[in-house]
């Protein structure tokens, strides 16, 4: 029964993806901060989650497996673009735009969010467009995607510092 489950999902992200890609629609992009800072946990789960601990290492080996999954098997890059930025094909149909997880030290995103938050916002997918990964892809893996996304943000902090030392 998961089986074709997950066959569904990934059936009706293509139809919309090929509708995004290539149909009409117009770009939506929200810079509203407020917006960007607004947990997607709902606010009855949200204590819990906060606290839930990664069980990935934080390793290099787990951060490349993450960004594996990223590009590939979790589609990760449709919606929050090659580098995490907020901008992959699809993300011109979305009001609020995609997470950019880059943005770390401009927003404050990376500094108030818990890794719970961000792997329950991956299971469970979000109201504001995420969809659910949970019958897709393992524990593990959705965790070592938070570590990926994680150092997003650590790259972005060091590219603003480098910037700013010039």
């Amino acid at each position: 029964m998961r089986t074709w489950k997950v066959g569904l999902r990934i059936t009706l992200f293509s139809i919309v993806s090929v509708y995004f890609l290539y149909g009409n629609a117009s770009p939506v992009f929200s810079t509203d901060t407020h917006q960007i800072l607004e947990p997607r946990v709902p606010s009855d789960k949200l204590a819990a989650v906060k606290v839930l601990k990664n069980t990935a290492p934080k390793s290099e080996k787990s951060v490349l497996k993450g960004k594996t999954i990223y590009n590939g098997k979790g589609t990760c890059v449709n919606c929050h673009g090659k580098e995490g930025k907020g901008d992959g094909p699809l993300a011109g149909s979305f009001d609020p735009r995609p997470r950019d997880f880059y943005d770390a030290d401009d927003i404050g995103w990376q500094k108030v969010r818990t890794d719970g938050e961000i792997f329950w916002a991956i299971s469970k997918g979000t109201e504001k467009g995420m969809i659910a990964f949970e019958d897709m892809l393992s524990e593990e893996e959705i965790w070592a995607i938070v570590n990926y996304i994680r150092e997003l943000g650590k790259s972005s902090v060091q590219a603003h510092e480098l910037a700013e030392n010039k």
